[in-house]
């Protein structure tokens, strides 16, 4: 009997031992699922629960990502609250801003080189006397009879190209912004919103392979006043990450800027953003065509806050701004606002409100 309470006072040792010895983490704590929450582990339904999303780093200063990154965590689908019948609105502007280039005026060169416009007396008169009128229509009276081929032969059609395109250049000089962008889109004057769509997006697949630089438009040899074009598009994968991630978040986002509707239409295929939510300069329609006609608000100053006051009937919870023309888009509200550098008269309003300051990725 002595011996057998002696080999279980061994065992009884040993035991006791190897307990001992076992790593202090096998031993269950007694506030374990307070630790498991605060690892950001919520038990078994963290693996089905929504993920917040984080835009990529590429070149946002810390303190925008991070502000992109909370807006996302609280205000995009995954947090408490979320309301999909009511979601949050994001507006971005588009020329120099999510992209890099003016899709407006690369379409527009392309417009008149090819010639391409539906070219009649209305369409004539929308080409202001003032901006070269009848010089452009003389010289384009010049070579059109001709095989597009020997175009580039003819004086007529370089005097014509630099005069047309010197019209929109004159006018956002002399009267402003705001009259020459509306200018572009009346330009397409005759055209129907199918074909308008589908040109600009050859054109701008065209200019996304092209190096980007300057082009000399001439009217002829030895030209000393040569108008200054440029070429090439570029997308921002900043930019386009956002716009995915905020749209997966569950974002409502809308892009609004002064480019011809058709255009921006395909411009914004490239980031996914909805149709229904890209807001350019518009034509009054004319049966199934444009008309040289724009409705209003026109897309810039506050004709920005206007469109989306009427279409959302509430102020965007995300903005970004490019320019002075975003000025009262930015004010229009207290969401978060991100200023793009380049524009000086907004980086010193951005500073005043306590908007937040993003070097330009467009630059």
């Amino acid at each position: 009997m002595k011996k057998k309470f002696q080999t279980r006072g061994v065992a009884l040792a040993l035991a006791l031992v190897l307990l001992a010895a076992a790593p202090a983490s096998a031993r269950r704590p007694k506030n374990f699922r307070l630790m498991w929450k605060k690892a950001g582990v919520e038990g078994p339904a963290a693996s089905t629960a929504p993920v917040a999303q984080r835009v990529m780093g590429g070149r946002w200063t810390p303190e925008v990502r991070g502000a992109l990154d909370r807006f996302l965590a609280e205000r995009g689908r995954s947090a408490p609250g979320y309301d999909a019948a009511k979601p949050p609105v994001a507006v971005l502007p588009w020329s120099d801003a999510l992209v890099s280039g003016d899709p407006a005026e690369l379409v527009f060169l392309r417009l008149a080189t090819r010639v391409d416009f539906r070219f009649d007396d209305e369409w004539w008169n929308i080409v202001p006397v003032a901006q070269g009128r009848q010089p452009a229509r003389a010289a384009y009276e010049q070579f059109i009879a001709l095989s597009s081929s020997a175009w580039r032969s003819q004086p007529g059609y370089h005097r014509y190209r630099k005069t047309i395109l010197g019209s929109y250049l004159g006018l956002c000089r002399e009267v402003g912004r705001r009259e020459c962008r509306q200018y572009l889109m009346r330009l397409w004057a005759g055209w129907s919103e199918v074909d308008a769509i589908d040109y600009a997006r050859q054109n701008l697949s065209e200019e996304k392979l092209r190096p980007a630089g300057v082009e000399l438009i001439r009217a002829e040899d030895g030209d000393a006043a040569p108008l200054r074009v440029r070429r090439g598009l570029r997308l921002i994968p900043e930019m386009r990450d956002l716009a995915l991630k905020l749209r997966t978040a569950g974002v409502d986002v809308w892009v609004v800027d002064d480019v011809p509707q058709p255009v921006l239409t395909a411009a914004a295929e490239d980031y996914g953003i909805d149709p229904s939510r890209v807001v350019g300069v518009r034509a009054v329609p004319e049966g199934a065509r444009y008309s040289a006609s724009v409705l209003k608000p026109v897309p810039t100053r506050g004709g920005k806050s206007e469109i989306i006051k009427a279409a959302v009937g509430r102020p965007p919870d995300l903005a970004i701004g490019r320019d002075a023309a975003d000025r009262e888009l930015l004010s229009y509200g207290a969401g978060l606002r991100v200023v793009l550098s380049g524009d000086k008269e907004l980086e010193n309003k951005a500073r005043e409100m306590g908007w937040l300051v993003q070097p330009s990725l467009a630059r």
